[in-house]
């Protein structure tokens, strides 16, 4: 498992079954990714204990780096403890529940609070003055026991029934129910079992229904993907005809209530006679033949891995461009980047160059686009010889009087 994720992004205290303590652990990925600004959900994370080199899989929607528009945000801040504005749920040490700040008056002595709990009458809380100099969490804190089943990996929590603070470590399971594991203030860990709606299936069951799923969904191909399944994680394996048919059978088991995720080890089926040549002049092929318009085109493939950066005018973008360079015989993994050009340069100038080409006779059965990029221009297309593609570039030369010309012609 460790070969499948030779990328150590992030080293953080977790929990470890075997060492029974917390430790540091490296969290690995199958790509690259950066924490920086928040990953995207469901990517599937190798923990793995330095001390020990016990591993566990977890997702990024289960941590705290993860975009925090992809999670819950419901944090509470602990009066006393941070810093309060309008708006902010807060929770008194002592009370039943916390509330929704209404208002907050700060006077040299005392502070004046107003709270609404559930929507009924507000209330008022004259305080003596608290100035907080150091917020160990600024954006507030998860409450325990209540909030176990939203606690994220990394999350600092504040227990309300020990009136402890501390930090969520780990997610791990008995043998008969799944718990949440937290870190205490005081160096004592916290077992805390996670709420009925919160506890992964029996692995039999889930595997039952991600089967029954993919027979529905996929009738076709379903029986070439093996499910396995552990801890409300489903591990996928088998041959797929096509990348954009694998990422479709991921997010769709990503999407089944009571998955935490997807471990994809499926396969593309390749012929060996497809060669990364053949899959860059299929891409460039098919972004030529698109109705949208699209330039400044770049295409590289390794083993199959594929990047393509292009761009087309603002709003223009083809909504299923992605899917459909992934249907490409040969394509394993996919980056692509489109950018759109909200001010084109010289359209009316290229317009007239390409008709002139297309009418050129020397220039026939070839298929050539003028594009106008940072004060320079392309040539994109294909011709059949070298000297359609020099003829181009001199007919271009002479139209535009400028020197400012990438000759990006394929022959073929």
């Amino acid at each position: 498992m460790r070969s499948q994720f030779p990328h150590r992004l992030y080293t953080q205290r977790l929990f470890c079954r075997r060492c029974q303590k917390v430790t540091e652990h490296g969290v690995f990925a199958r790509e690259m990714y950066s924490t920086i600004g928040g990953m995207d959900p469901y990517i599937p994370l190798l923990c793995c204990c330095d001390s020990c080199g016990t591993m566990f899989v977890a997702f990024s929607h289960e941590f705290v780096f993860c975009r925090h528009d992809c999670v819950n945000q419901d944090y509470t801040k602990i009066y006393g403890y941070n810093r309060i504005m309008a708006g902010n749920w807060i929770y008194f040490k002592g009370t039943a529940k916390p509330g929704i700040v209404k208002s907050f008056f700060q006077g040299p002595q005392k502070e004046i609070v107003v709270v609404n709990y559930d929507g009924g009458p507000d209330q008022k809380f004259e305080l003596p003055k608290i100035v907080v100099n150091r917020e160990d969490a600024p954006g507030g804190y998860r409450l325990l026991p209540v909030q176990s089943a939203n606690t994220l990996l990394g999350d600092h929590i504040y227990h309300a029934i020990r009136n402890k603070f501390g930090t969520a470590v780990g997610l791990v399971n008995d043998g008969e129910k799944d718990k949440l594991v937290v870190l205490l203030e005081d160096g004592m860990l916290v077992f805390i079992t996670l709420p009925s709606l919160a506890q992964n299936l029996p692995n039999e069951k889930l595997c039952a229904i991600v089967q029954s799923k993919l027979a529905q969904v996929f009738p076709e191909h379903y029986d070439k993907i093996s499910v396995e399944a552990g801890q409300g994680i489903a591990y996928l394996k088998g041959l797929v005809r096509n990348y954009s048919l694998q990422l479709a059978v991921e997010k769709c088991v990503n999407a089944i209530p009571k998955v935490r995720g997807c471990v994809d080890f499926m396969r593309v089926q390749v012929s060996p006679f497809i060669t990364d040549t053949h899959i860059e002049n299929a891409v460039y092929a098919l972004l030529e033949s698109l109705e949208t318009r699209m330039f400044d085109n770049r295409v590289h493939s390794v083993n199959g891995k594929v990047e393509v950066e292009t761009s087309c005018y603002e709003r223009e973008r083809p909504k299923d461009l992605e899917n459909r360079i992934g249907e490409i015989e040969g394509v394993r993994d996919l980056i692509c980047l489109v950018t759109e050009v909200s001010e084109p340069l010289n359209v009316e100038l290229c317009q007239e160059a390409e008709e002139e080409l297309s009418s050129n006779v020397i220039l026939q059965d070839s298929f050539i686009r003028v594009s106008c990029n940072e004060q320079k221009f392309l040539l994109e297309g294909y011709v059949h010889s070298t000297v359609q593609k020099q003829w181009a570039f001199i007919t271009l030369l002479k139209k535009i009087r400028t020197t400012a010309i990438e000759n990006r012609l394929r022959i073929i």
